[in-house]
């Protein structure tokens, strides 16, 4: 497996950057993390970028529980995105959600490659990274 060298942290809560960033940067020696603290911020990023794919991370950290696009909106919007782009973005999904619904849901999801509880640890991003 190849080292994921771009990281794009979609979260509203600078605590979980604070974290993620942490984790990254001192486990996996990962210093190319962009943070966006709102889905549609993201997914406009993805957009104006999709013709650039060096531009594009190669790991999409996504938080569930965010204000206006939730996680669910952006997975759906994600979706509308080229095969190519969603080939070279994978997504992870950070959730702190105990809602088994939420849960089925986002696993239920094609585009999510892993949904991880919070808070983060190492060991979850280890077969991820």
């Amino acid at each position: 497996m190849t080292i994921k060298n771009k990281i794009l942290i979609v979260d509203d809560n600078p605590i979980d950057h604070m974290i993620t960033k942490y984790i990254l940067k001192h486990n996996f020696a990962i210093e190319d993390v962009m943070v966006i603290e709102s889905a549609a911020a993201a997914l406009s990023h993805l957009e104006s970028n999709q013709n650039n794919l060096a531009e594009l991370p190669e790991l999409i950290i996504l938080d569930l529980d965010m204000p206006h696009l939730n996680g669910f909106d952006f997975m759906e919007h994600y979706s509308t995105f080229s095969e190519e782009l969603k080939n070279t973005c994978k997504v992870v999904v950070l959730t702190g959600s105990d809602v088994t619904a939420d849960l089925k849901k986002i696993k239920a999801n094609i585009y999510v490659s892993e949904l991880i509880n919070k808070p983060l640890n190492k060991d979850a991003l280890l077969d991820i990274i």
